[in-house]
């Protein structure tokens, strides 16, 4: 009796363990477009931490790959993107010719930081505005958000590190899983 309650258990750990195998989900495929800067001067740090954050927050959610490829690369080029963000057609034309589930795109007009003046402390505020697009293929959602801030903080905080780009690396984060979870 004893062997036979073994085998039963046995089998019923086996199959536990085996049906998160059944349950396998196709990963969602998702491009990134370029960053449009328009930033005054051309700010090329932001460009690197677009990318740098946006591929790390792919890694990071469950069910997206990101996708990049000589059929998708060539939809990009013609669609012909400047200095605004696309329109739905164009991001479902992009979807559509290069293959893809979800398209992002984000644009950033604005990036820099100034003296904010008060009384016995070292201030600065932050200026940072930009939107952010994209489109679901799977569901037809059109996500479109302007984002802005102008968060003041300590001098101090500031010393260390470039304050402005992590701040619009935070931002990117937050669009992009804005975007992916967009329903309609």
């Amino acid at each position: 009796m004893r062997k036979v309650l073994r085998y039963l258990l046995l089998t019923v750990m086996t199959l536990c363990f085996s049906l998160p195998c059944f349950s396998a989900v196709e990963a969602a495929s998702v491009a990134i477009l370029p960053l449009i800067n328009n930033v005054e001067g051309g700010d090329a740090m932001a460009n690197q931490v677009f990318y740098k954050e946006a591929i790390n927050t792919l890694k990071f959610q469950r069910g997206f790959v990101m996708v990049e490829n000589a059929k998708l690369t060539a939809a990009i080029e013609a669609a012909n993107i400047t200095d605004d963000v696309p329109n739905k057609a164009a991001l479902a034309k992009i979807a559509k010719d290069g293959g893809v589930d979800i398209v992002f795109c984000m644009e950033l007009d604005d990036l820099e930081y100034k003296n904010a003046r008060r009384v016995g402390e070292v201030m600065y505020k932050l200026d940072l505005e930009g939107e952010a697009v994209a489109y679901n293929a799977l569901t037809g959602a059109f996500y479109k958000h302007e984002f802005s801030s102008d968060k003041v903080v300590d001098a101090a905080l500031t010393v260390r590190n470039s304050w402005k780009h992590e701040e619009f690396g935070r931002q990117v984060r937050k669009e992009i899983k804005k975007a992916l979870n967009y329903k309609k």
